[in-house]
């Protein structure tokens, strides 16, 4: 689609350029997809840039429009470099201004989802604990919830993703207790990540797998899991998550199970927080994702 060198950038060739920005920077599937459709990983939700009607003389507003955006998807997406240059006002569009706008467009389209750790932060979720013994298997459950599916997939496409950790104190030790392979247990497996694609943990000794937000289910499926070691192996800690309500929300799931016959006492925390990308803004173009909100849905 590049324009020659020489050659009138025709209305035409600035709206389909103007659809594939869109595609990535906004959302040219809002409220037409539903979960598990082919487009869902496509659109960050920002604001659309505007056509330009057929026969009318191209502004360098509009062509900055495009450029705005894919300079802030230069700044986000950790594979793609080098920030184009505006075209001032009363000078010419360039067959060059079109054609490396196009080109860096194509580059975004491809690793949209590639986005640079720097530009992401961490925000408090919610937590619950357990202060009474427990000898059997207990659960608690997270839910965060979008206003829609197209808003929490500008959340998931643009790098969200949500954190689980654990710990516990004032446990006893000695025969019969399992606290100390609980607390062996949440040392190990450090904070478990699910961003749109797959589960990871920051320690070691746990199952992730690869299983992220587009690959959940309706139903309950396990996403994680560690078990103790030596006298603590049949200790075991299971993180499920299954979306719904089309989409909007998802629910963390983490199931604690003791060796059978031993006690757990003491204070057992799980902790969640949620990563975000931080606002952007470039030239006349801005880009901002909404968080979820929190409930706990079943607590310890």
């Amino acid at each position: 689609m590049a324009v020659s060198t020489g050659n009138l950038i025709l209305a035409s060739d600035f709206n389909t350029l103007r659809g594939e920005v869109n595609r990535w920077f906004a959302d040219n599937y809002a409220g037409t997809i539903s979960f598990g459709n082919s487009n869902q990983t496509y659109g960050w939700g920002g604001s659309a840039a505007s056509s330009v009607s057929t026969g009318n003389t191209m502004l360098a507003s509009e062509m900055n429009a495009l450029i705005d955006r894919c300079n802030i998807g230069v700044g986000i997406v950790d594979s793609v470099s080098g920030t184009l240059s505006q075209v001032s006002t009363g000078n010419l569009i360039l067959a060059s201004d079109f054609n490396n706008t196009e080109t860096k467009s194509d580059s975004l389209t491809t690793d949209r989802l590639d986005i640079t750790s720097g530009e992401l932060s961490l925000h408090s979720g919610g937590s619950t604990q357990r202060t009474t013994s427990w000898s059997s298997a207990i659960n608690c459950t997270f839910r965060y919830t979008f206003s829609s599916f197209d808003e929490a997939r500008y959340f998931w496409n643009s790098g969200g993703a949500f954190n689980i950790s654990g710990s516990i104190s004032g446990y006893s030790t000695g025969t019969g207790y399992d606290g100390a392979g609980f607390n062996e247990i949440f040392t190990n497996m450090g904070t478990v990540t699910m961003d749109y694609t797959e589960t990871v943990q920051s320690g070691s000794g746990g199952t992730p797998t690869s299983t992220g937000y587009y690959d959940l289910g309706t139903s309950y499926g396990q996403i994680f899991s560690q078990t103790g070691t030596g006298v603590y192996s049949n200790a075991t800690l299971a993180i499920n998550a299954r979306y719904g309500s089309s989409g909007a929300y998802i629910e963390l799931q983490v199931v604690l199970t003791p060796e059978a016959g031993r006690t757990v006492d003491g204070t057992t925390t799980i902790t969640t927080q949620y990563r975000k990308l931080d606002d952007q803004s470039s030239g006349g173009a801005s880009l901002t994702i909404t968080a979820p909100s929190y409930s706990l849905q079943d607590g310890f």
